[in-house]
Protein backbone atom coordinates (compact mmCIF):
# COMPACT_ATOMS: atom_id res chain seq x y z
CA UNK A 1 0.00 0.00 0.00
CA UNK A 2 1.11 3.57 -0.67
CA UNK A 3 1.76 5.34 1.99
CA UNK A 4 2.63 8.88 0.73
CA UNK A 5 2.45 11.72 3.50
CA UNK A 6 0.16 9.92 5.67
CA UNK A 7 1.92 11.63 8.87
CA UNK A 8 1.07 15.34 7.89
CA UNK A 9 -2.30 13.93 6.92
CA UNK A 10 -3.29 12.17 9.75
CA UNK A 11 -2.68 15.10 12.17
CA UNK A 12 -3.85 17.64 9.83
CA UNK A 13 -7.01 15.10 9.46
CA UNK A 14 -7.11 15.25 13.24
CA UNK A 15 -7.28 19.06 13.85
CA UNK A 16 -9.66 19.49 11.09
CA UNK A 17 -12.46 17.68 12.80
CA UNK A 18 -14.39 17.60 15.83
CA UNK A 19 -14.49 13.69 16.31
CA UNK A 20 -17.82 11.60 17.90
CA UNK A 21 -14.89 9.39 19.13
CA UNK A 22 -11.89 11.64 19.97
CA UNK A 23 -9.75 9.24 21.75
CA UNK A 24 -9.17 5.81 21.62
CA UNK A 25 -11.81 3.49 23.34
CA UNK A 26 -12.04 0.63 25.66
CA UNK A 27 -14.92 -1.00 26.22
CA UNK A 28 -16.25 -4.15 28.08
CA UNK A 29 -18.58 -6.24 26.76
CA UNK A 30 -20.11 -9.50 27.26
CA UNK A 31 -21.97 -12.35 25.47
CA UNK A 32 -22.91 -15.92 26.38
CA UNK A 33 -21.60 -18.52 24.93
CA UNK A 34 -23.17 -22.01 23.89
CA UNK A 35 -19.81 -23.70 23.77
CA UNK A 36 -18.85 -22.92 27.05
CA UNK A 37 -22.59 -22.38 28.49
CA UNK A 38 -21.01 -19.60 30.58
CA UNK A 39 -21.22 -15.58 29.76
CA UNK A 40 -18.07 -14.36 28.84
CA UNK A 41 -16.39 -11.31 29.32
CA UNK A 42 -14.55 -9.66 26.32
CA UNK A 43 -12.60 -6.23 26.03
CA UNK A 44 -12.70 -4.28 22.60
CA UNK A 45 -9.89 -1.33 21.59
CA UNK A 46 -11.01 0.62 19.07
CA UNK A 47 -8.71 3.84 17.70
CA UNK A 48 -9.17 7.09 17.62
CA UNK A 49 -11.55 8.40 15.45
CA UNK A 50 -13.50 4.69 14.80
CA UNK A 51 -16.49 6.09 14.76
CA UNK A 52 -16.05 8.64 12.61
CA UNK A 53 -13.63 6.51 10.21
CA UNK A 54 -16.74 5.05 8.36
CA UNK A 55 -14.97 4.44 5.14
CA UNK A 56 -12.32 2.18 6.64
CA UNK A 57 -11.98 -1.78 7.88
CA UNK A 58 -9.74 -2.81 10.16
CA UNK A 59 -7.32 -5.87 11.20
CA UNK A 60 -7.63 -7.58 14.63
CA UNK A 61 -5.71 -8.42 17.27
CA UNK A 62 -6.93 -11.24 19.79
CA UNK A 63 -5.00 -10.92 22.89
CA UNK A 64 -5.62 -14.11 25.27
CA UNK A 65 -5.25 -14.00 28.86
CA UNK A 66 -6.82 -10.79 28.93
CA UNK A 67 -8.12 -11.06 32.32
CA UNK A 68 -4.98 -10.24 33.00
CA UNK A 69 -5.48 -6.62 31.78
CA UNK A 70 -1.72 -5.37 31.24
CA UNK A 71 -1.37 -7.94 28.17
CA UNK A 72 -4.42 -6.12 26.58
CA UNK A 73 -3.40 -2.96 27.47
CA UNK A 74 0.45 -3.29 26.46
CA UNK A 75 -0.33 -4.56 22.93
CA UNK A 76 -3.30 -2.08 22.57
CA UNK A 77 -1.14 0.59 23.39
CA UNK A 78 2.31 -0.49 21.19
CA UNK A 79 0.78 -0.97 17.82
CA UNK A 80 0.62 3.31 17.25
CA UNK A 81 4.35 3.81 17.86
CA UNK A 82 5.26 0.75 16.24
CA UNK A 83 3.66 2.26 12.99
CA UNK A 84 4.21 6.21 13.31
CA UNK A 85 0.03 6.33 14.30
CA UNK A 86 -0.29 5.85 10.38
CA UNK A 87 -4.22 5.34 10.08
CA UNK A 88 -3.82 2.78 7.57
CA UNK A 89 -2.37 0.90 10.32
CA UNK A 90 -4.52 1.38 13.37
CA UNK A 91 -6.21 -1.97 14.85
CA UNK A 92 -9.34 -3.53 16.67
CA UNK A 93 -7.55 -5.20 19.64
CA UNK A 94 -10.12 -7.38 21.08
CA UNK A 95 -9.07 -9.19 24.79
CA UNK A 96 -10.35 -12.70 25.32
CA UNK A 97 -10.73 -13.34 29.18
CA UNK A 98 -10.36 -16.50 30.88
CA UNK A 99 -10.91 -15.63 35.04
CA UNK A 100 -11.44 -17.97 37.72
CA UNK A 101 -14.88 -18.87 38.11
CA UNK A 102 -15.70 -19.55 41.74
CA UNK A 103 -19.18 -20.84 40.99
CA UNK A 104 -18.20 -23.34 38.80
CA UNK A 105 -14.80 -23.78 39.88
CA UNK A 106 -13.33 -22.97 36.36
CA UNK A 107 -10.10 -21.65 35.56
CA UNK A 108 -7.94 -20.57 33.06
CA UNK A 109 -6.79 -23.98 32.72
CA UNK A 110 -10.17 -25.32 31.67
CA UNK A 111 -10.20 -23.13 28.81
CA UNK A 112 -6.51 -23.48 27.70
CA UNK A 113 -5.62 -27.37 27.84
CA UNK A 114 -7.20 -30.24 26.04
CA UNK A 115 -7.73 -33.65 27.77
CA UNK A 116 -5.02 -34.73 29.57
CA UNK A 117 -3.60 -38.33 29.59
CA UNK A 118 -0.63 -38.92 31.69
CA UNK A 119 -0.24 -39.19 34.81
CA UNK A 120 2.25 -37.03 35.46
CA UNK A 121 -0.14 -34.21 34.27
CA UNK A 122 -3.38 -34.85 35.40
CA UNK A 123 -1.29 -34.66 39.41
CA UNK A 124 -0.09 -30.97 38.28
CA UNK A 125 -3.03 -29.59 36.38
CA UNK A 126 -6.03 -31.66 37.42
CA UNK A 127 -9.36 -30.68 38.01
CA UNK A 128 -8.86 -27.67 35.74
CA UNK A 129 -7.87 -28.71 32.04
CA UNK A 130 -9.68 -30.29 29.22
CA UNK A 131 -11.89 -27.57 27.72
CA UNK A 132 -9.58 -25.99 24.70
CA UNK A 133 -11.93 -27.59 22.22
CA UNK A 134 -15.39 -25.63 23.41
CA UNK A 135 -12.92 -23.22 24.42
CA UNK A 136 -11.66 -23.10 20.62
CA UNK A 137 -15.37 -23.00 19.62
CA UNK A 138 -16.49 -20.53 21.54
CA UNK A 139 -13.63 -18.11 19.57
CA UNK A 140 -14.08 -19.14 16.40
CA UNK A 141 -17.93 -19.47 16.30
CA UNK A 142 -19.50 -17.10 19.18
CA UNK A 143 -16.79 -14.50 19.57
CA UNK A 144 -14.94 -13.85 16.40
CA UNK A 145 -18.30 -13.97 14.39
CA UNK A 146 -19.97 -11.33 17.06
CA UNK A 147 -16.74 -9.21 16.44
CA UNK A 148 -17.04 -9.11 12.17
CA UNK A 149 -21.06 -8.87 12.55
CA UNK A 150 -20.80 -5.40 14.64
CA UNK A 151 -17.17 -3.69 13.74
CA UNK A 152 -15.90 -2.96 10.40
CA UNK A 153 -13.01 -6.08 10.14
CA UNK A 154 -10.82 -6.45 7.66
CA UNK A 155 -10.29 -10.32 7.84
CA UNK A 156 -7.02 -10.03 8.78
CA UNK A 157 -6.35 -11.88 12.62
CA UNK A 158 -3.57 -11.52 14.91
CA UNK A 159 -3.48 -14.31 18.05
CA UNK A 160 -1.24 -13.27 21.12
CA UNK A 161 -1.05 -15.39 23.57
CA UNK A 162 1.43 -15.87 26.35
CA UNK A 163 2.25 -19.35 28.45
CA UNK A 164 -0.64 -21.75 28.26
CA UNK A 165 -2.83 -19.56 25.90
CA UNK A 166 0.22 -19.29 24.06
CA UNK A 167 0.25 -22.95 23.93
CA UNK A 168 -3.54 -22.91 23.09
CA UNK A 169 -3.26 -20.43 20.28
CA UNK A 170 -0.86 -23.01 18.72
CA UNK A 171 -3.11 -25.65 19.38
CA UNK A 172 -6.13 -23.72 17.49
CA UNK A 173 -3.53 -23.74 14.60
CA UNK A 174 -3.31 -27.25 14.80
CA UNK A 175 -7.39 -27.38 15.04
CA UNK A 176 -8.26 -24.47 12.53
CA UNK A 177 -4.93 -23.65 10.60
CA UNK A 178 -6.77 -20.60 8.75
CA UNK A 179 -8.48 -18.73 11.81
CA UNK A 180 -5.40 -16.47 12.27
CA UNK A 181 -2.86 -14.86 9.86
CA UNK A 182 -0.27 -14.33 12.53
CA UNK A 183 0.32 -15.92 15.98
CA UNK A 184 2.82 -14.33 18.60
CA UNK A 185 3.12 -17.17 21.09
CA UNK A 186 5.44 -15.97 24.04
CA UNK A 187 7.08 -18.62 26.41
CA UNK A 188 4.51 -21.28 25.64
CA UNK A 189 4.20 -24.60 27.34
CA UNK A 190 5.42 -27.70 25.13
CA UNK A 191 6.29 -29.67 27.96
CA UNK A 192 2.71 -31.07 29.59
CA UNK A 193 1.40 -34.64 28.54
CA UNK A 194 4.84 -35.88 27.56
CA UNK A 195 5.38 -33.14 24.99
CA UNK A 196 1.93 -33.42 23.57
CA UNK A 197 1.70 -30.16 21.73
CA UNK A 198 5.53 -30.51 20.74
CA UNK A 199 4.92 -33.88 18.97
CA UNK A 200 1.66 -32.72 17.50
CA UNK A 201 3.42 -29.26 15.69
CA UNK A 202 6.57 -31.75 14.76
CA UNK A 203 4.08 -34.04 12.58
CA UNK A 204 1.41 -32.12 11.57
CA UNK A 205 0.30 -31.56 7.89
CA UNK A 206 1.03 -27.88 7.32
CA UNK A 207 -0.22 -27.84 3.53
CA UNK A 208 -3.81 -27.31 5.07
CA UNK A 209 -2.29 -23.69 5.51
CA UNK A 210 -3.89 -21.63 2.72
CA UNK A 211 -2.72 -18.14 3.06
CA UNK A 212 0.73 -17.15 3.98
CA UNK A 213 1.15 -16.96 7.77
CA UNK A 214 3.22 -15.54 10.35
CA UNK A 215 4.77 -17.53 13.72
CA UNK A 216 6.53 -15.60 16.32
CA UNK A 217 8.04 -18.10 19.13
CA UNK A 218 10.06 -16.70 22.30
CA UNK A 219 10.87 -18.01 25.47
CA UNK A 220 12.75 -16.29 28.69
CA UNK A 221 14.64 -18.06 31.11
CA UNK A 222 12.26 -21.06 31.45
CA UNK A 223 14.12 -24.66 31.65
CA UNK A 224 17.29 -23.32 33.21
CA UNK A 225 16.38 -23.11 36.99
CA UNK A 226 12.96 -23.69 36.88
CA UNK A 227 10.88 -25.51 34.49
CA UNK A 228 13.71 -28.08 33.28
CA UNK A 229 10.99 -29.77 31.55
CA UNK A 230 10.26 -27.28 29.40
CA UNK A 231 13.38 -26.35 27.88
CA UNK A 232 13.90 -30.15 25.95
CA UNK A 233 10.62 -29.40 24.75
CA UNK A 234 10.40 -26.22 23.04
CA UNK A 235 14.21 -27.58 21.46
CA UNK A 236 12.48 -30.33 19.54
CA UNK A 237 9.80 -27.49 17.95
CA UNK A 238 12.43 -24.99 17.34
CA UNK A 239 14.90 -27.89 15.37
CA UNK A 240 11.89 -28.74 13.58
CA UNK A 241 11.14 -25.00 12.71
CA UNK A 242 14.41 -24.78 11.05
CA UNK A 243 13.97 -26.91 8.21
CA UNK A 244 13.02 -24.95 5.69
CA UNK A 245 10.79 -27.90 4.45
CA UNK A 246 8.73 -28.04 7.15
CA UNK A 247 7.58 -24.34 7.05
CA UNK A 248 5.48 -24.93 3.45
CA UNK A 249 3.49 -21.29 4.08
CA UNK A 250 4.26 -20.71 7.85
CA UNK A 251 6.97 -18.15 8.01
CA UNK A 252 8.87 -18.94 11.79
CA UNK A 253 10.66 -16.48 13.82
CA UNK A 254 12.50 -17.62 17.12
CA UNK A 255 13.79 -15.16 19.53
CA UNK A 256 15.69 -16.30 22.76
CA UNK A 257 15.43 -14.00 25.92
CA UNK A 258 17.09 -15.55 28.90
CA UNK A 259 17.59 -12.40 30.58
CA UNK A 260 13.97 -12.12 30.97
CA UNK A 261 11.84 -14.54 33.36
CA UNK A 262 9.01 -16.23 32.44
CA UNK A 263 6.50 -12.92 32.94
CA UNK A 264 8.84 -10.04 32.32
CA UNK A 265 9.57 -11.57 28.88
CA UNK A 266 6.08 -10.48 27.82
CA UNK A 267 6.63 -6.72 26.57
CA UNK A 268 10.09 -7.24 25.39
CA UNK A 269 8.86 -10.11 23.03
CA UNK A 270 5.62 -9.18 21.86
CA UNK A 271 7.04 -5.79 20.39
CA UNK A 272 9.56 -7.80 18.80
CA UNK A 273 7.28 -9.81 17.05
CA UNK A 274 4.76 -6.53 16.46
CA UNK A 275 8.16 -4.87 15.36
CA UNK A 276 9.15 -7.83 12.79
CA UNK A 277 5.40 -8.40 11.98
CA UNK A 278 5.44 -4.67 10.69
CA UNK A 279 8.53 -4.51 8.69
CA UNK A 280 8.04 -7.93 7.03
CA UNK A 281 5.25 -9.76 6.81
CA UNK A 282 2.09 -7.07 6.80
CA UNK A 283 2.37 -5.75 3.32
CA UNK A 284 2.40 -9.46 1.77
CA UNK A 285 -0.74 -10.66 4.17
CA UNK A 286 -2.36 -6.74 3.09
CA UNK A 287 -1.73 -7.78 -0.74
CA UNK A 288 -4.51 -10.86 -0.72
CA UNK A 289 -7.29 -10.59 -2.53
CA UNK A 290 -10.69 -12.33 -2.87
CA UNK A 291 -10.38 -14.40 -6.00
CA UNK A 292 -14.00 -13.06 -7.06
CA UNK A 293 -14.63 -9.54 -8.47
CA UNK A 294 -17.53 -7.43 -8.02
CA UNK A 295 -18.93 -4.70 -9.96
CA UNK A 296 -19.25 -1.19 -7.81
CA UNK A 297 -19.81 2.41 -9.08
CA UNK A 298 -18.25 4.86 -6.94
CA UNK A 299 -19.01 8.30 -6.76
CA UNK A 300 -17.61 11.42 -5.30
CA UNK A 301 -18.79 14.95 -4.16
CA UNK A 302 -15.84 17.52 -5.14
CA UNK A 303 -15.48 20.82 -3.38
CA UNK A 304 -14.75 22.65 -6.71
CA UNK A 305 -16.23 22.51 -10.01
CA UNK A 306 -13.50 22.41 -11.86
CA UNK A 307 -11.60 19.47 -10.08
CA UNK A 308 -10.26 16.54 -12.44
CA UNK A 309 -10.45 13.62 -10.09
CA UNK A 310 -8.38 10.40 -10.60
CA UNK A 311 -8.65 7.10 -8.48
CA UNK A 312 -6.10 4.98 -7.69
CA UNK A 313 -5.76 1.44 -5.52
CA UNK A 314 -4.33 -1.78 -4.68
CA UNK A 315 -5.17 -3.76 -7.81
CA UNK A 316 -5.00 -3.85 -11.24
CA UNK A 317 -8.34 -2.57 -11.85
CA UNK A 318 -7.17 0.38 -9.55
CA UNK A 319 -3.79 1.16 -11.68
CA UNK A 320 -2.11 -0.25 -9.09
CA UNK A 321 -0.97 3.07 -6.55
CA UNK A 322 -0.14 4.96 -10.05
CA UNK A 323 -2.02 8.94 -8.65
CA UNK A 324 -2.93 9.37 -12.50
CA UNK A 325 -4.33 5.72 -13.34
CA UNK A 326 -7.90 6.11 -13.63
CA UNK A 327 -9.88 9.57 -14.24
CA UNK A 328 -13.17 9.81 -13.09
CA UNK A 329 -16.23 10.68 -15.64
CA UNK A 330 -17.78 14.18 -14.80
CA UNK A 331 -21.14 13.40 -13.52
CA UNK A 332 -22.17 17.31 -12.05
CA UNK A 333 -20.23 20.10 -11.87
CA UNK A 334 -19.91 18.78 -8.25
CA UNK A 335 -19.76 14.98 -8.79
CA UNK A 336 -17.24 12.35 -10.55
CA UNK A 337 -18.11 8.73 -10.95
CA UNK A 338 -16.43 5.30 -12.59
CA UNK A 339 -17.82 1.80 -12.21
CA UNK A 340 -15.07 -0.65 -12.01
CA UNK A 341 -15.02 -4.28 -10.99
CA UNK A 342 -12.88 -5.03 -7.62
CA UNK A 343 -11.62 -7.42 -5.76
CA UNK A 344 -11.55 -7.73 -1.94
CA UNK A 345 -10.11 -5.91 0.02
CA UNK A 346 -10.64 -3.15 -2.14
CA UNK A 347 -7.93 -0.15 -1.02
CA UNK A 348 -7.91 3.24 -2.73
CA UNK A 349 -7.24 7.13 -2.61
CA UNK A 350 -8.41 10.45 -4.28
CA UNK A 351 -6.23 12.26 -6.36
CA UNK A 352 -6.04 14.95 -9.12
CA UNK A 353 -3.23 13.48 -10.34
CA UNK A 354 -0.62 13.40 -8.23
CA UNK A 355 0.26 12.34 -4.73
CA UNK A 356 0.73 16.10 -3.74
CA UNK A 357 -2.59 16.33 -4.60
CA UNK A 358 -4.05 13.80 -2.61
CA UNK A 359 -7.76 14.01 -1.82
CA UNK A 360 -8.98 14.06 2.33
CA UNK A 361 -12.44 12.18 1.39
CA UNK A 362 -14.96 12.48 4.86
CA UNK A 363 -15.20 9.52 6.79
CA UNK A 364 -11.41 8.43 6.28
CA UNK A 365 -8.14 8.91 8.12
CA UNK A 366 -6.39 7.16 5.68
CA UNK A 367 -6.67 5.07 2.54
CA UNK A 368 -10.43 4.49 1.60
CA UNK A 369 -11.32 0.58 2.28
CA UNK A 370 -14.18 -1.13 0.84
CA UNK A 371 -15.64 -4.38 0.38
CA UNK A 372 -17.03 -4.48 -2.90
CA UNK A 373 -18.98 -7.66 -1.94
CA UNK A 374 -21.33 -5.75 0.50
CA UNK A 375 -20.94 -2.66 -1.11
CA UNK A 376 -22.52 -2.25 -4.79
CA UNK A 377 -23.15 1.72 -4.95
CA UNK A 378 -20.71 3.95 -2.85
CA UNK A 379 -20.37 7.78 -2.29
CA UNK A 380 -17.49 10.02 -1.19
CA UNK A 381 -17.08 13.04 -0.15
CA UNK A 382 -13.94 15.18 -0.76
CA UNK A 383 -13.23 17.79 1.79
CA UNK A 384 -9.95 19.28 0.82
CA UNK A 385 -6.95 17.99 -0.91
CA UNK A 386 -2.86 18.26 0.50
CA UNK A 387 -2.00 20.93 -1.63
CA UNK A 388 -4.77 23.01 -0.55
CA UNK A 389 -4.13 22.68 3.05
Amino acid sequence: MKRYGYSIFFFATVLSHTFAQSVARVESLQIYSEALNQEREFLVYTPVGYDERVHEYFNVVYVFDSQNREFFDFVSSIIPFLTDADPDRAYLVVGITSPYNEALDYSRNNDLLPVLQTETSLARYAPYFGNAPNFLRYVSMELMPHIEANYRTRGGNMAVGHSLSASFILYSLLQSPNLFQSYVAVSPNFSYDEQWLANELITYDYSKIQQETYLYLSHADEGIDYWKEWKPAREKVYDFFREAESRDRLSVTIASYPDKNHLSTFPTSAESALSEYFENYYEAQEGVLSEEGYEVSIRVKVPDKNDTIYLTGNQENLGNWNPAALKMEKITDFEREITLTLKSLAQFKFTRGSWESQAEVKGSFGTVKVKPERQRALLFEIESYYDRY
